[in-house]
């Protein structure tokens, strides 16, 4: 039996906190450009063939100090595992 034990080189730095006013202001500067740009530019309607996956939202959301640009897409395909699923499109991290 081997006498080694795996065991973490360093601790990780943490991640600096985001405040409230940071978020909510972010936040709403990001959605207002999703609504006004990236909605009207990606969002189609259905496709005729079934067979595809097609983006029917696109969203934001904070995950700690990650704020992420998301999209959701429906599985029309009658061999979908699920009807829809989110994806990350984007993650910028928040620094000081």
């Amino acid at each position: 039996m081997s006498q080694y034990m795996w065991m973490p080189d360093t601790k990780r730095a943490s991640r600096p906190k985001v405040s409230a006013s940071t978020k909510a202001a972010l936040k709403e500067q990001a959605d207002q450009w999703v609504e006004s740009y990236l909605k009207p530019k990606h969002i189609k309607p259905p496709p005729e063939d079934h067979d595809f996956n097609y983006l029917v939202d696109i969203f934001t959301k904070w995950h700690g100090s990650f704020f992420y640009f998301c999209g959701t897409y429906h599985c029309p395909s009658p061999r979908a595992i699920s009807p829809s699923f989110e994806v990350k499109i984007a993650r910028m991290a928040y620094t000081n």
